[in-house]
């Protein structure tokens, strides 16, 4: 496959699926289409890091619902049996079956969240843009395509004589395409812009805001 074929498609652990595609050797076109979501973009590979990262990817707010309702069971359990009178067992026994079903979904929620994510982020402001669930959809396919396209991210900017000031303005330029977009949230979009143009002067930041 030659590198300005490079195709990726996975599903993801919320049941999005995911296609990322280099076009014409530069443009990266993502697709992520669900239940929920719909969203296309492009990207210019020049506004992106060398090399993505590898991070493992906790859903720490399943875990936490998942104990929160074991606890408030046990607490129920524990306060009720005085005010419930003759059909105390007929309630606690409801009470306990919906605390375990509820904490064994939210487990299971926390399990199937709980993942290795791999993220290309924007070049100069660190903004993740496109986020991959690692080793889908086998492990072979997965590493050919981020080992390819990493490498073609860094041949291209070799061959590239772009002024700095150029690469920061096309890299905002870009947030704020994807922030309108709805790929990343406004906020983010700002606070890149103010750390991308922190050293030139307020009428220039302006001009490109």
């Amino acid at each position: 496959m030659a590198e300005n074929e490079l195709v990726l498609k996975q599903r993801n652990s919320l049941g999005v699926d995911i296609q990322i595609k280099l076009v014409d050797g530069r443009e990266l076109q993502v697709a992520n289409k669900g239940k929920k979501t719909n969203l296309v973009y492009s990207v210019d590979i020049l506004s992106l890091q060398d090399k993505s990262k590898k991070i493992f990817f906790i859903a720490w707010k399943w875990l936490i619902f998942s104990i929160s309702f074991l606890l408030f069971m046990l607490l129920l359990m524990k306060v009720l049996p005085a005010y419930l009178g003759d059909n105390k067992n007929l309630y606690l026994g409801v009470i306990l079956l919906v605390g375990v079903l509820g904490g064994i979904f939210c487990f299971f929620q926390f399990w199937k969240q709980t993942s290795k994510k791999q993220i290309f982020y924007s070049r100069n402001a660190h903004v993740p843009i496109i986020i991959l669930s690692a080793g889908k959809p086998s492990k072979k396919k997965f590493s050919y395509f981020i080992e390819r396209l990493e490498k073609r991210i860094k041949e291209f900017r070799t061959h590239m004589d772009v002024a700095e000031d150029k690469q920061l303005t096309g890299e905002v330029k870009m947030l704020r395409r994807l922030s309108d977009e709805g790929v990343i949230t406004n906020h983010d979009y700002e606070k890149a812009k103010a750390k991308l143009f922190s050293g030139f002067d307020s009428n220039f930041v302006n001009r490109q805001g």
